[in-house]
């Protein structure tokens, strides 16, 4: 996938930022708090839920996820104050505020949608990871969710979800899946604490203002 906003381009295949045309250097963290942004646009996350993606396996404090932060915007070439793209949400967390162009994030003919409160994930073709894990296209930063928590199969035939032995495991429609289930359009998926709509090509239009209906387990 290739993410445009400004002078910006990343490319999360390549896990490469250009600026102006030009390579610019961002750590691996900086890489993954960035896509991490990106994907959740343009809800804020919370402090702790990105410290628990960049830092799964130790305990860090405000300082060091700060520091992440100021590379991100120094490599987009802001700061705090004048930034735009990153926005600094007060004793909360961050979010990506920019307009942001994404290529590639669906191909092939079959094409579908993960429609949230707020913002949606293009779901391309073969096998996409949903988890906390830097491996997953879908990052989503709860500790409820796994490293590796499901996965979506998407062919001609339509998209399939399937558990990946996940702690709190993945749910469809109010009913925690033991098995691969086939989607349908209208289909509620819960995976951790975030709730999304299954959406076809056929209905994008109307992604917009769909937001799940409320469910209980």
């Amino acid at each position: 996938m290739r993410a445009r906003f400004g002078d910006c381009v990343l490319d999360t295949d390549a896990r490469e930022l250009r600026r102006g045309g030009r390579p610019v250097e961002l750590s691996p963290k900086g890489i993954e708090l960035l896509v991490l942004l990106l994907t959740r646009r343009p809800a804020a996350v919370t402090q702790e839920d990105l410290r628990d993606v960049l830092w799964p396996e130790a305990h860090v404090g405000y300082t060091s996820l700060a520091r992440v932060v100021s590379e991100v915007r120094k490599a987009l070439g802001e700061t705090a104050e004048d930034g735009s793209l990153i926005r600094t949400v007060p004793r909360f967390g961050y979010a990506f505020a920019g307009t942001v162009i994404v290529e590639g994030a669906a191909s092939g003919p079959s094409r579908f949608l993960l429609v949230a409160d707020g913002w949606e994930f293009a779901i391309p073709a073969g096998e996409v990871l949903i988890g906390r894990g830097p491996e997953c296209a879908l990052r989503l930063p709860s500790s409820g969710v796994s490293r590796i928590h499901a996965s979506l199969q998407v062919d001609d035939r339509g998209a399939v979800v399937r558990d990946r032995d996940s702690k709190n495991g993945t749910w469809v429609n109010g009913a925690r899946i033991a098995e691969p289930v086939a989607l349908a359009e209208g289909d509620e998926v819960l995976i951790g604490s975030d709730r999304f709509v299954f959406r076809s090509s056929a209905t994008m239009e109307s992604t917009h203002t769909a937001s799940p209906r409320p469910f209980s387990r």
